[in-house]
């Protein structure tokens, strides 16, 4: 049985426990926050002291986030715009993902050119019928502004423009944009007019990904560079101002083993 004094000793060691422990706060995209989920969870059973908290906003916002010191760790799934760039921000490479245009698990159409993808986007193209698909109203489907993968999909397709010295989006206005990979699988699962896109790590069998020139999106393709809708995924910090906690964890995730559970769940190791 317990006596008052061990029963006191015994909280009063749980709370300094509780103290002692650490959170390293890491935000940004929505994309390389599946993966580094994984990661965390993965690191904290063994390093029981440190708590990571991952939540994915956007890589705009993640790259804000840090800029501002409102948390530990930035995610981003494109490389930092010009004007981002700060030296006292690190970033580091983490792995690299590809960009899947997919369809409703029903579309027959198995494969679109950039030229097709451009006009689809721009809305030059509004039925399947005209890329070889059933006759029916095509569903375009987008992500938000602050979203990395909208960000290298546009730049890589074409879908910008120059105003005032700034790049910007120049996609139909019709089209639909949503804030999350699991939002674009939800709309395009359940709907056989629609088309969009999402992180290659992020496909499963409830939707069909598309081949891009001829090419399907698998790992492989991606890691020879057949299949060129890539990006990276980033991590950032300040230098100067980085716990030592959270370096920690970025060492991890960049290390052999952090690198192997990158690869097993689809995506491109950097140690390649």
């Amino acid at each position: 049985m317990l006596t008052r004094a061990t029963l006191c000793a015994l909280i009063a060691s749980w709370t300094l426990s509780v103290q002692a422990s650490e959170t390293v706060t890491i935000t940004g995209s929505t994309s390389a926050s599946h993966i580094v989920e994984v990661l965390a969870e993965t690191y904290s059973t063994e390093y029981k002291d440190t708590q990571i908290d991952v939540q994915g906003i956007g890589s705009s916002a993640g790259i804000t986030a840090v800029k501002r010191n409102v948390a530990d760790l930035g995610m981003s799934s494109r490389y930092l715009k010009p004007e981002e760039i700060n030296p006292d921000i690190i970033t580091v490479t983490i792995a690299h993902d590809g960009i899947a245009l997919v369809v409703h698990k029903e579309n027959p159409v198995s494969n679109l050119t950039r030229n097709q993808v451009e006009k689809i986007y721009h809305g030059e193209i509004t039925n399947w019928k005209q890329v070889g698909g059933p006759d029916l109203k095509i569903a375009v489907v987008s992500r938000e502004s602050a979203s990395g993968s909208r960000f290298s999909f546009e730049e890589f397709i074409g879908l910008t423009q120059q105003i005032e010295g700034q790049t910007v989006s120049d996609i139909n206005p019709q089209v639909l944009v949503v804030n999350t990979n699991g939002t674009v699988k939800s709309l395009v699962s359940r709907n056989k007019h629609a088309v969009g896109y999402v992180s290659l790590g992020s496909v499963d069998d409830s939707i069909k990904a598309l081949a891009f020139e001829g090419v399907s999106p698998t790992l492989e393709n991606l890691e020879s560079g057949k299949y060129q809708i890539s990006r990276p995924f980033l991590m950032l910090y300040k230098e100067r101002k980085v716990k030592k906690s959270a370096k920690q964890f970025v060492d991890y995730v960049t290390s052999q083993p952090g690198q192997r559970l990158i690869e097993e769940r689809g995506y491109v190791s950097v140690l390649k």
